[in-house]
């Protein structure tokens, strides 16, 4: 069995990234921004981590380190060829 999906991104970074996103629909973005950091230090170009953190951090209220989220979203999304979900 493969380590990586379809896309790429590991499995594990993929789940991490799908609970976070289920924390974050239930309000937890605390909660939820622990299990996004997880996926993008497993799969540093994982461009739906950093955008949903961005959200996370967004929401509660860390603007900076969203802003610098954001920021490595975008460096991620110009110079990678990268898998994207």
């Amino acid at each position: 069995m493969s380590m990586y999906g379809m896309n790429g991104i590991p499995l594990e970074a993929q789940y991490l990234y799908r609970r976070g996103v289920e924390l974050s629909g239930r309000k937890k973005d605390e909660a939820a921004a622990k299990y996004l950091r997880q996926a993008i230090i497993i799969a540093p170009r994982f461009t739906g981590a950093y955008r949903e953190l961005g959200g996370c951090l967004d929401r509660l209220g860390r603007r900076e380190d969203a802003a610098e989220c954001y920021g490595k979203l975008e460096q991620v999304t110009l110079y990678c060829a990268c898998p994207r979900v």
